[in-house]
């Protein structure tokens, strides 16, 4: 009994899983700029990312995100400077990390696709998640 009913759990997540995830390569958008943005929903760091796309002939052309703390600055080389030299250097390996988001995002044409960088694996997250915000926008 025990295993069949965690057949039908394993079974319901994954359509689930299915359901919820969105497919590029089905998409077709209009051509035009959009923005879309997402905002953590974790209280305790409340960090955001807002992203510019410009959509021509079903591609991204262009792509441009900027990363903000829970204040609202923006996560730029004074990221993290006063908060000690280790959290200092651990915010600048992922301001390197997640600069490479928005060209990673022209080449593989597909927010899924973006890989995760070390030392930027959450805002990897923030990137996909505006990244979607800004297609629904554009989706015909």
């Amino acid at each position: 009994m025990k295993k069949k009913m965690w057949i039908l759990m394993f079974a319901m997540s994954a359509l689930m899983i299915a359901c919820g995830k969105k497919e590029f390569s089905n998409m077709s958008f209009q051509d035009g700029n959009y923005a879309g943005e997402y905002i953590s929903e974790d209280s305790e760091h409340k960090d955001s990312c807002e992203v510019a796309l410009e959509i021509k002939d079903n591609k991204i052309i262009s792509c441009e995100a900027v990363y903000k703390d829970a204040k609202g600055n923006i996560k730029d080389e004074h990221y993290g400077e006063n908060a000690g030299e280790e959290k200092f250097a651990k915010a600048q390996l992922a301001i390197e990390g997640f600069e490479k988001y928005s060209d990673m995002l022209l080449e593989v044409q597909d927010p899924e696709k973006v890989d995760s960088i070390a030392g930027a694996t959450v805002s990897n997250k923030e990137f996909k998640m505006a990244v979607w915000n800004a297609l629904e926008k554009a989706k015909k």
